[in-house]
């Protein structure tokens, strides 16, 4: 199977879950990622994702990840061919827009590299390998933020989002951790 059929195939399964499984397990693996996060104490920022299509809303923990301190961030599409930036968020002081997509974007203009990035997929493998929507953002963001500093990389998945291929190219970027409903995998 190639990405382009892995991606509609688990895009498929993913729009088929009710709202109320995909709300009660994306709080299975958000608590899943706040039990990663507490690790790694000298992280002070997080970019989270704003969830699209069926995708784990990460969003619910943004208040715990408040009270622990760490700023919250959302990424903004600068520009197709380029990294994805990210910006300070807040639910009840910042503003965002339809941006890249339809996907909801912070319109700040204070751009801070996050410490620990939270990243969705289409599908993944146990390898620690995403198929994202095509674009290639996730790659060229985790990428550039590798060599500029140490950053952590998580991806919030549903368990059904798991495939057996192994569907990896060279400019692909593996992530250090997958939290699913049922599991964190450490690859």
């Amino acid at each position: 199977m190639n990405k382009k059929d892995i991606r509609k195939h688990h895009l498929n399964i993913r729009q088929e879950m009710s709202p109320a499984i995909l709300r009660e397990h994306s709080i299975l693996i958000n608590n899943g990622i706040l039990k990663l996060v507490s690790n790694f104490v000298s992280a002070q920022s997080i970019g989270l994702f704003y969830p699209y299509k069926n995708e784990v809303d990460v969003l619910l923990m943004v208040s715990e990840l408040e009270k622990r301190g760490l700023t919250c961030l959302l990424p903004k599409v600068i520009d197709n061919h380029h990294p994805l930036k990210y910006f300070f968020y807040s639910p009840g002081s910042s503003k965002l827009e339809k941006g890249f997509g339809g996907i909801m974007e912070p319109t700040s203009i204070n751009e801070r590299d996050p410490d620990i990035i939270i990243a969705s997929c289409s599908a993944f493998n146990e390898k620690g390998y995403r198929v994202g929507y095509g674009g290639g953002f996730f790659d060229r963001t985790l990428n550039h933020l590798k060599q500029k500093k140490k950053i952590i990389s998580i991806l919030a998945a549903f368990e059904n989002q798991k495939t057996p291929y192994q569907f990896q190219d060279s400019f692909d970027e593996k992530v250090d951790y997958i939290c699913t409903e049922n599991i964190t995998y450490q690859v």
